[in-house]
């Protein structure tokens, strides 16, 4: 899907393996980002629940050796992702990703992964979604 929009800045929010926890590991957000960035593809992501700072155990083992350069994607907010982003990808059902559907513009495309809400009356093409 990704692919199909022809563009080359993706903006991934929620990339924890599920909303609400800061645990990569196990995450097929991750090996999206990975694919991505070996694609040439520029990425930014975002999830509140991720703090490397904070991780602890066999999480940031895993960050340390499977993804250390995670830290130089990071945005500190929502706003920062959509502003550097052509595409978005909503990974993870987290409730502060349902108002993304109301700052999309015009030259967004929006994968959303999760079903984040049932009313998208107005993006028409530029919404598109997966298993829902």
């Amino acid at each position: 899907m990704i692919k199909r929009t022809q563009r080359k800045k993706v903006g991934v929010l929620g990339f924890s393996f599920k909303a609400g926890t800061d645990d990569l590991r196990e995450s097929p957000m991750v090996d999206l980002i990975e694919y991505l960035i070996g694609k040439g593809y520029q990425v930014t992501v975002y999830d509140k629940n991720v703090s490397l700072a904070n991780l602890q155990g066999a999480n940031r083992a895993y960050i340390e050796q499977e993804i250390p350069h995670i830290a130089t994607l990071m945005a500190d907010s929502i706003d920062k992702v959509l502003a550097e982003s052509e595409v978005i990808v909503i990974g993870n059902g987290a409730t502060e990703f349902r108002d993304v559907v109301n700052k999309i513009e015009d030259h967004h495309t929006l994968i959303d992964l999760v079903r984040i809400t049932a009313e998208i009356d107005t993006l028409d093409e530029r919404y598109e979604g997966i298993c829902w």
